[in-house]
């Protein structure tokens, strides 16, 4: 089943494609659509891969209405059921059904407007339950510093508390308690299970395309974030060049805390499959926490480890013999600051 990251991605895709433009309010459920003819309306997302039942939608939509009356929900889903597609025609909720192109908003189909593209044939594995999104940051802070870590300066650096690390840590096969905090013992196999283990941040992904060289185009985005006032951080081939340098980025990334059009900063909308550039909301809450404490000013990288992840599952021929040196240059203590 495909996850609901990957379903957001897709929806993002298919609303560009009718021309409809999103941004976000600080948070992945709070969009504001830029529909055809300059109108802008509010709507608080809500993405399932499997449409919910008439019951259980007509909790959402109530629970909706109490809380914000005039701001509905936008239903995301892979395909929609008669009963969900006749509630959208009668502008009880929005709907977007991504695998069937289809786009009701207020009770308009758009449908008709949405140039007909391949939807992604991805299947991606999903787990079960919550991410440990806390567990996976302690580990990338154990394994970046030079020194043991205490149980609070961990829960300090993550925002979290002292119970929550001391649950993340118990029984960890490669993590022990020593004079001064917490370390681990075993590194090349700690970050090895990580790589293995982590996801990806997840979140909803943005694809465009760009002319200039990647660092280029990177320079651009940032200043068109810098401009909104939209935090954001460099990810991939760009941070590993910046941790490690080896070879010329071949891509750029961000993850930001809000979405945004690029095309102001002149990029031109893409596919997943022809893109230079991508912008990432991520669904992992401690991306900035992490990269925080690796310098005293505002970060502008991507934890090592995070930047590491990203460029194994990049592009280039060569992505892997990246990703080997920017590996060897943590489980060393090398990377550069």
């Amino acid at each position: 089943m495909r996850s609901t990251s990957e379903l957001v991605t897709d929806a993002l895709s298919v609303l560009r494609a009718a021309d409809v433009r999103v941004e976000t309010n600080g948070s992945l459920g709070d969009w504001m659509l830029a529909l055809p003819a300059q109108r802008v309306l509010p709507v608080r997302m809500k993405a399932s891969a499997s449409p919910p039942t008439p019951s259980a939608l007509k909790k959402l939509v109530d629970a909706q209405r109490k809380k914000q009356r005039d701001v509905k929900l936008f239903l995301v889903v892979a395909r929609a059921t008669s009963h969900l597609t006749q509630l959208a025609h009668a502008s009880a909720v929005h709907l977007l059904a991504v695998d069937e192109r289809r786009l009701i908003v207020d009770g308009t189909d758009y449908s008709t407007t949405i140039n007909q593209e391949p939807t992604p044939d991805h299947i991606p594995l999903r787990r079960r339950g919550r991410p440990p999104w806390i567990r996976w940051a302690i580990e990338r802070l154990l394994l970046l510093s030079p020194q043991p870590l205490p149980q609070r300066i961990l829960a300090s650096h993550l925002h979290t508390t002292p119970q929550a690390v001391s649950k993340a840590l118990k029984g960890h096969e490669y993590v022990e308690p020593v004079e001064g905090g917490w370390t681990v013992h075993r590194r090349q196999e700690l970050l090895t299970r990580f790589l293995d283990e982590y996801p990806g941040p997840g979140g909803a992904c943005t694809y465009w395309y760009g002319l200039d060289a990647p660092t280029g185009q990177i320079t651009d985005a940032r200043q068109l974030c810098r401009d909104m006032d939209v935090c954001c951080l460099q990810t991939g081939d760009i941070a590993a060049d910046h941790y490690a340098p080896w070879r010329m980025p071949v891509t750029a990334a961000l993850y930001m805390r809000e979405l945004l059009d690029f095309v102001p900063a002149g990029f031109s909308v893409a596919s997943r499959e022809e893109y230079t550039f991508t912008a990432t909301v991520p669904e992992d809450p401690t991306l900035w926490r992490t990269a925080a404490v690796l310098t005293d000013s505002t970060p502008e990288f991507v934890d090592p480890i995070i930047a590491l992840h990203d460029v194994m599952h990049g592009e280039g021929t060569d992505a892997l013999d990246a990703a080997e040196h920017l590996q060897d240059a943590i489980l060393h203590g090398a990377v550069r600051r």
